[in-house]
Parts: structure tokens; C-alpha cells; sequence
């Protein structure tokens, strides 16, 4: 088979795949009306058990400093608002949407890479003083959504792509073009095109191992590729093949000088205690937002 013919086998499959559950579209609908009331959102969610479990998981995480415990979805709303558990709702549906994995793919790794970037992504908004309308967390809980539809529509290319990363020691990124001739973040933008997802959230997804190429949406895409790279320097990995990243894989001058440009304002000594101050959340969730998917 061709290169060109594997990737119009991948689009046509993307095609294909259905839109997500009932719930997470009776959810997106609800938040779309300027009108809803945190009474409306607690009742969807609390016909929802697991999905209210995992909203107070986050809640009560670190990542949020809160004094006291948040024992009810109402006062997890307020805290986390709108936009937030939303996203942890579609969150959820992903999960449940592709949950037929190969033997190769490791689902609670992923997941934990995937909340605690959405965590770092959210914290990097505030951190660098930058408008967070909702997308940093949603867009850094769903930027590897193109590796479960490789895992669950090409299980044998996802083993090939595994293994050409055991073998060469290489990124997930440079495996999957040498295997199937496209990433996961270009197979991931196309599936959310497809579901209507925000532009600004395609896109950042779309950019996120290379920002410097998002001419519209630069510092959304650069937080988000921040966010990917401290993730795995903090030792989560989406698969336990891939080589390990280290701090000084980002302590560039070229790097710094770009992130300066988009407004991100950073230096060597301000990443490392950046990364300081990131290690230190993360340690206090071993056993709470890291297990929000497993």
C-alpha cells in the first residue's frame, strides 16, 4: 500500500466515525445557551454518576489550593465554572467513545497525560497573565485525541509505530510519519472539525509540537506546546516506549526568544522555577486527578 493510499484510508475512516455520545451533546448543546443555570448543568450531571465523581476529583485537586473539600456538584461548578466541566464531560465521552484499545496501547497513562497537560495548560494561562476563555484545559485534555483513533481504527499501524519507536528511540510524532505518512495532531484537528469543535481549540491542537507555524492562534498553540513538553519532562508520557525528555530539551535561546515574541514572557531562570513550582502540583495528585481516567 502507498503512502497516499494508507492516508485516504485514514480520511475515509475519519469519516465515518460517529459523533459523540448523547450526554456530551445534550451538554454542548445546554452550554450554548447564554441562559442556563447552574441548577440545569447540575441536573445533567448528576444523571451521570462517574462524570460527577471525576468533577469532584478535580475540584478538589491541588491545581485548585482550596481549604476545604467539595463534596457537591453545585459548589464544584461555581468553582471550576462552565467551560471547565464541559470539558471534563468531554473528556469522559472520549474515553468511553474509544475504549476498544490494542494490546500496545497503555489507556491509563494516557489519560494522566493528558489531565495533568490540561492541568499545566490551565496553570500556564495564569501564570503568564494571558486570557483563559475555557480552550487551555480542553485543549490540553483532548491534544492526543488522534492517538485513539490510530489505537482503535489501526491497531496494527499503532504496533508499528511502537515498535519503530522502540527500535530508533524517536518521537511519537516522527514514528507515525514514517508508519502512516500523517500525525495524530493532523488525524486528531480533522475528527474535531468533523464534531464542530472551536477553531481556537482545533488549531491548537493542530500546532502543538510546532507553534511557531500558527499564524492565528500563536500564544494558545505555544501554551499548549509548553504545557506537552513540561508534562512529559515531569515523566508522563503518553507511552512507556517513548524516550524520556529532558529540561534541557526546552532551555533554548531560539525557543525563549519565540515564546518572548508571542508575549510569553520567560527566561532560563524563570522556566526552572516554572518547572519547580509544576513538579510540586503535580506530586500532591498521585492519588486523586491522576486517576480522574483510569
Amino acid at each position: 500500500m502507498t503512502r497516499e493510499t494508507k492516508i485516504d484510508k485514514i480520511v475515509q475512516t475519519i469519516e465515518q466515525i460517529p459523533t459523540l455520545p448523547v450526554i456530551s451533546t445534550q451538554i454542548l448543546n445546554l452550554f450554548r445557551n447564554e441562559n442556563i443555570t447552574i441548577r440545569q448543568i447540575q441536573d445533567l450531571i448528576e444523571r451521570d454518576p462517574p462524570l460527577a465523581a471525576k468533577i469532584l476529583k478535580i475540584v478538589n485537586s491541588s491545581f485548585y489550593g482550596l481549604l476545604n473539600k467539595v463534596s457537591t456538584i453545585e459548589h464544584a461548578i461555581i468553582i471550576l465554572g462552565t467551560n471547565e466541566v464541559r470539558s471534563v464531560a468531554l473528556g469522559f465521552a472520549l474515553q468511553n467513545h474509544f475504549k476498544t484499545h490494542s494490546n500496545h496501547f497503555e489507556p491509563a497513562r494516557f489519560w494522566k497525560h493528558s489531565i495533568i497537560c490540561s492541568q499545566i495548560a490551565k496553570y500556564l494561562a495564569k501564570y503568564f497573565n494571558v486570557f483563559d476563555d475555557g480552550t487551555y484545559f480542553l485543549a490540553g485534555l483532548i491534544h492526543d485525541l488522534g492517538k485513539l483513533v490510530i489505537d482503535q481504527y489501526f491497531p496494527e499501524e499503532f504496533k508499528a509505530i511502537v515498535a519503530h519507536i522502540t527500535e530508533n528511540r524517536c518521537s511519537f510524532s516522527k514514528a507515525e510519519k514514517e508508519v502512516l505518512g500523517v500525525t495524530h495532531y493532523q488525524i486528531g484537528a480533522k475528527l474535531l472539525r468533523q464534531w464542530n469543535f472551536p477553531e481556537k481549540v482545533i488549531m491548537q491542537i493542530f500546532y502543538h509540537h510546532a507553534p511557531w507555524h500558527d499564524k492565528n492562534f500563536t500564544t494558545e498553540s505555544t501554551i499548549l506546546y509548553l504545557a506537552n513538553v513540561l508534562t512529559k519532562i515531569s515523566g508522563f508520557t503518553c507511552s512507556s516506549e517513548e524516550p524520556p525528555v529532558s529540561g534541557k530539551d526546552i532551555v533554548k535561546p531560539s525557543l525563549f526568544e519565540f515564546m518572548n515574541k508571542t508575549g510569553l514572557d520567560i527566561d532560563q531562570e524563570s522556566y526552572k522555577n516554572l518547572l519547580l513550582l509544576i513538579r510540586e502540583l503535580i506530586a500532591a495528585e498521585t492519588n486523586n486527578v491522576l486517576t480522574i481516567f483510569e
